[in-house]
């Protein structure tokens, strides 16, 4: 048992070695794997796997490849989990195919593969318009004691982040045939369209909530001073205390949007069904400021080091407006939305 353990741990450490260095020459092909008998519908979680093939047949599955790189504007891939969220945005009902670029880069090498999955429009529908997170400010360095000169450097003071994005304003029109619900979505400013839908009878959300907002960066703490010193026939002062930077402040949170529905009257039940989240995005941290650096100590008789002063904290953001939407039950004509 134990030669049997020892010799397969040797085989997978093997093969991932392996894995690592594979050479562009030796890719046949690059591909996402992935089960169609899952809910793939916009919003749905689903499950899949990027696959990689040499041309001795041999495959691998990629995910946690460094080398391997995953872009899409129809997918949102979740972390090493192997999970991808679909967040596509359709302009028509019949667009059903949701586009991704794979690349394995190894030493200034590519192999790049356009790949596709296929949405059967089944479980619930998520639409989804929230607002971009803010970035983060950047934290700064402590700073140390200097080389060449006696006084501390004063710390750096953090970057500010910056504000979570807004929702707009949206109308949707819903109707619904023997097979399926449609949703014809127009954003109120750019009067731009999205179309979705879902196999009756299912569950839709809309997620039209703020974005969170940046944290503020770190103030940078300040250098030390140098000790007092005698060299030869030099006599030098202790150094000054630099003083801690200042944090950043925290972006704001971004307001959420609004919603007007008009449901046709064929599938009116539907009001049940639907799930509306538009919450304020919640505001950043605030950078906490950086502390003083400590002064010099003195030789006896020397006049005293300054003492530094610390940071300001960051200021804390706001929280964003929470959206808000209405139901009205309308027969409209619903060719004008097809």
């Amino acid at each position: 048992m134990k030669y049997l353990f020892w010799l397969t741990l040797f085989i997978f450490l093997s093969s991932c070695s392996r894995m690592k260095n594979i050479k562009i020459s030796q890719i046949e092909d690059i591909w996402f794997a992935y089960s169609p008998n899952q809910d793939l519908n916009h919003g749905s979680e689903f499950e899949g796997e990027i696959m990689l093939q040499t041309y001795d047949g041999k495959q691998y599955e990629m995910r946690k490849n460094a080398k391997l790189s995953f872009s899409s504007y129809d997918l949102s891939k979740k972390g090493t989990s192997g999970s991808y969220v679909i967040i596509k945005k359709s302009n028509s009902f019949n667009d059903d195919m949701c586009f991704m670029t794979l690349k394995y880069s190894n030493k200034g090498e590519d192999f790049i593969k356009v790949d596709s999955i296929k949405m059967n429009f089944e479980g619930p529908l998520g639409i989804l318009y929230r607002g971009t997170d803010g970035s983060s400010g950047e934290h700064q360095k402590n700073r140390g004691t200097p080389l060449l000169f006696r006084d501390g450097k004063d710390g750096e003071s953090g970057t500010n982040g910056t504000n979570g994005g807004s929702v707009g304003d949206y109308i949707s029109h819903v109707w619904k045939d023997n097979t399926y619900t449609y949703f014809h979505i127009q954003e109120n400013n750019s009067n731009d369209v999205f179309k979705y839908k879902m196999t009756n009878g299912n569950r839709v959300q809309f997620n039209l909530s703020g974005g969170r907002g940046g944290s503020g960066g770190n103030g940078g703490n300040g250098g030390n001073g140098k000790n007092g010193e005698i060299k030869g026939d030099k006599t030098k002062r202790p150094g000054n205390a630099g003083n801690g930077g200042d944090g950043g402040d925290a972006g704001n949170g971004g307001n959420g949007g609004s919603l007007k529905i008009f449901l046709h009257s064929n599938c009116s039940e539907i009001q049940n069904q639907i799930n509306f989240v538009a919450k304020g995005g919640h505001y950043g941290l605030a950078g906490t400021a950086g502390k003083s650096g400590e002064p010099g100590t003195p030789l006896s008789g020397q006049q005293a080091a300054k003492q530094g002063w610390n940071g300001t904290p960051g200021e804390v953001g706001q929280k964003g407006y929470d959206g808000s939407y209405t139901i009205t039950i309308e027969d409209f004509n619903t060719p004008d939305y097809e």
